[in-house]
């Protein structure tokens, strides 16, 4: 059946039945605004998806892409080391969209937000000549919020995961290849993981001196927190943790993925070298990999990224903008 035979308002009332009843929920989907009771600190970001910029049909399911939809907002939260609460959902799709493909949207964006705690509360349908979707997610910080700012000359600098998968892994989407590398890359690239758990005791442990999570390549978001933090940063590509994926299909001496690709939803963060030793805890009880990449410097150094040997590595880019020409 096509959306358009079944109508919006039928659809909507098939899917607040699908959602669960949540003791935080005042008022959830089906007024014109939910109600909500939030204690402490509430945080809020939003993120858009649009086929054919950030997706393509052919290349994976619509489950996978509602999974999606919800982690990279996810990782937002989890970069400010706060917990996901409620999302709100915003759906542009054509008119001959079968229903069957926004139920398998709904399958894994649900699945994505009951994992990590979150409530879909409401949202927006309308007709659009290609696929749009908009999450805007709610968080609720327990203690202080991890801000970009904060970092201080002589911290650690750590990443979890293994940054640069999810560039590799669009490239073999793009490119069609389909050996087993090609396809745990484009898993990485699909099905990213939002860091919650790390982002949420990084900052109830009191960690991190500053945190970001890496949508847009380590380098350009690692940018983003030595402006707010007045501070340089010192990388070395001897340190950068690379999965076996990575390796096999780009070699160990191409970088340019680790530094620059973007989505791969990781934190990147600043940390006193005397956390060192609860950080590799951190790793071992979340079974999550964290990672001294470097060390942040004095403003005046810059961004730097050096080889094993001590010379300087020079990107070719720093990372992703939407709007910048190359």
């Amino acid at each position: 059946m096509q959306l358009r035979e079944l109508g919006e308002f039928s659809f909507l009332s098939r899917l607040r039945a699908r959602v669960p009843a949540d003791p935080r929920v005042a008022l959830g989907i089906g007024d014109d605004c939910a109600a909500l009771t939030l204690p402490g600190t509430t945080v809020i970001t939003t993120d858009a998806m649009i086929e054919n910029v950030h997706f393509r049909r052919e290349w994976g399911s619509f489950s996978t892409l509602g999974e999606k939809a919800f982690a990279v907002n996810a990782s937002d939260i989890a970069a400010m080391g706060a917990t996901p609460t409620f999302a709100l959902l915003s759906l542009a799709v054509p008119q001959d969209c079968e229903v069957q493909v926004l139920d398998e949207f709904f399958d894994g964006f649900l699945h994505a937000a009951q994992n990590d705690g979150a409530a879909l509360i409401g949202g927006n349908m309308s007709a659009a000549p290609c696929f749009m979707v908009s999450v805007t997610l709610l968080g609720q910080a327990q203690g202080r919020v991890l801000q970009r700012a904060g970092a201080r000359v002589g911290d650690g600098l750590y990443v979890t995961g293994t940054p640069g998968d999810a560039a590799v892994g669009l490239r073999m989407l793009q490119e069609g290849r389909d050996d087993a590398p090609a396809r745990a890359a484009k898993a990485r690239f699909l099905t990213p993981t939002a860091r919650t758990m790390v982002g949420r005791e990084v900052a109830a442990r009191k960690l991190a001196t500053a945190m970001i999570d890496v949508s847009d390549g380590l380098l350009q978001d690692l940018g983003h927190v030595c402006g707010a933090s007045h501070v340089g940063a010192a990388v070395e590509t001897a340190l950068l943790p690379l999965s076996s994926c990575y390796f096999a299909i780009l070699g160990a001496a191409d970088w340019s993925c680790a530094l620059a690709g973007g989505e791969d939803y990781e934190l990147l963060f600043s940390a006193p070298t005397e956390h060192h030793a609860a950080l590799a805890e951190l790793a071992a009880m979340t079974g999550c990999p964290i990672t001294r990449i470097g060390r942040i410097v004095p403003q005046s150094q810059g961004i730097r990224v050096y080889n094993a040997d001590g010379s300087e590595y020079v990107p070719v880019r720093a990372g992703h903008d939407h709007f910048h020409q190359a």
